[in-house]
């Protein structure tokens, strides 16, 4: 075998170190990309679904005491009528001097669920999320929507907010609707407006999965209405009235919270207008 020159030596070494030098220039743009994937999968996960568990991991939790004092002052602007829930009235104006942001009241005979909603408009359509009633930051938030839903609920699909807290306030009690019975005793949910009250009928009280809803779906479309309809219905893990009728004019009522155990899935409660 013929021996190298010194020059051939020379130019294949060159050329070694040059191609282990585009080798490395490889793995790093590839760590890059991926690390630049990673970034653009998660603010997508933020962004589709699953801003509940962030939120919990990366904020502090508020008083408990301050704010079930602030509730309270609040639900003391409730005027109840024991005889018919129709019949509540909230004063808004007073609720809206502790909180401009507050426009409706939910409540769901049989659980703790008595609270404001609120919608922020000026900040994040997630601010309530790890904001109290109060705008301080921190848990358990408040029950809110986004500004993606009209305020008088006329659009075929609103969904509505609320932490699954283990002091079993905000939405906890939503996970009543996992029992048969409490299903079948408990069908009303009750939205208190300036203006009119509605009230709901429960048809579905189901686990789902934590797809961003408003964005997954053009509910406006009546194929995407009834697909999102569909899935309710045949969902395997939770409880369905085949018996209400729902309908794009009646509207779905999602009420949607975490499940302790399993982040990348919601418990939703769904009813229908009466």
């Amino acid at each position: 075998m013929r021996k190298q020159t010194a020059f051939e030596e020379t130019r294949r070494n060159k050329h070694k170190k040059g191609m282990a030098k585009s080798q490395i220039v490889i793995i790093i743009v590839a760590i890059i990309l991926l690390v630049g994937a990673g970034g653009g999968i998660g603010f997508y996960l933020y962004s589709s679904g699953q801003k509940t568990e962030v939120a919990k991991e990366n904020t502090k939790e508020a008083d408990p005491d301050k704010i079930q004092n602030q509730y309270d002052k609040l639900k003391s602007t409730v005027a109840v009528d024991a005889d018919d829930p129709m019949l509540r009235k909230v004063d808004f104006a007073a609720a809206q001097a502790e909180n401009s942001d507050i426009y409706a009241w939910i409540w769901i005979p049989g659980t703790n669920v008595d609270y404001p909603i609120l919608r922020s408009e000026t900040e994040e359509d997630a601010y309530y999320l790890n904001h109290t009633i109060d705008r301080s930051e921190g848990l358990p938030g408040t029950i809110y929507v986004e500004k993606y839903n009209a305020k008088d609920f006329s659009d075929p699909v609103t969904v509505v907010y609320g932490h699954n807290m283990k002091n079993g306030s905000m939405f906890a009690d939503l996970h009543k609707y996992e029992d048969q019975e409490f299903f079948n005793n408990n069908p009303y949910i009750y939205i208190y407006l300036p203006d009119q009250t509605l009230k709901y009928r429960v048809f579905a009280a189901v686990t789902f999965d934590d797809r961003y809803l408003l964005g997954n779906y053009n509910f406006t479309y009546p194929e995407d209405f009834q697909k999102y309809l569909d899935e309710l219905k045949s969902s395997m893990d939770g409880h369905v009235n085949a018996e209400v009728n729902v309908t794009q004019e009646t509207g779905i009522l999602t009420l949607s919270t975490c499940i302790g155990d399993s982040p990348s899935q919601r418990w939703m409660v769904n009813a229908t207008k009466e």
